[in-house]
């Protein structure tokens, strides 16, 4: 990825509130979930940080089903590129798309550590 120079570093979205919780809907903890505020319940909607890190997973968990091994592997940057390629949501913002690529990683990492969390098989993730 090209390093860019400051003038051209896109600034993270704007922090919005709900109730009296202000958060990064870009970033923030928790990614769509349910949370009171008040007498109201409100869903805080999923991040491309979520997104990105449950990709990696499912990618990651396709992958050894695909190639019939149990054996988690690690890709370097270049592998990592070329999958991300095809899987990047390309509606996201140029900043979004950055935090997508980096959580799809950590989650990729997540079960090549073994400490991948349980996914919902019929979770609406296209791979």
């Amino acid at each position: 990825m090209p390093r860019r120079s400051r003038s051209e570093e896109v600034p993270p979205p704007p922090l919005q509130i709900i109730g009296d919780l202000i958060y990064s809907p870009g970033t923030d903890i928790p990614f769509g979930k349910q949370i009171r505020i008040g007498l109201t319940e409100r869903t805080i909607y999923e991040s491309a940080i979520e997104k990105g890190y449950r990709t990696g997973v499912r990618a990651h968990q396709t992958f050894l089903k695909d190639h019939q091994t149990t054996t988690p592997i690690m890709l370097d940057d270049r592998q990592f590129s070329m999958i991300i390629r095809h899987l990047l949501p390309q509606e996201l913002s140029p900043f979004d798309q950055g935090l997508w690529r980096s959580f799809f990683i950590v989650g990729w990492t997540c079960v090549y550590l073994d400490i991948e969390p349980t996914i919902d098989k019929d979770e609406d993730i296209d791979l």
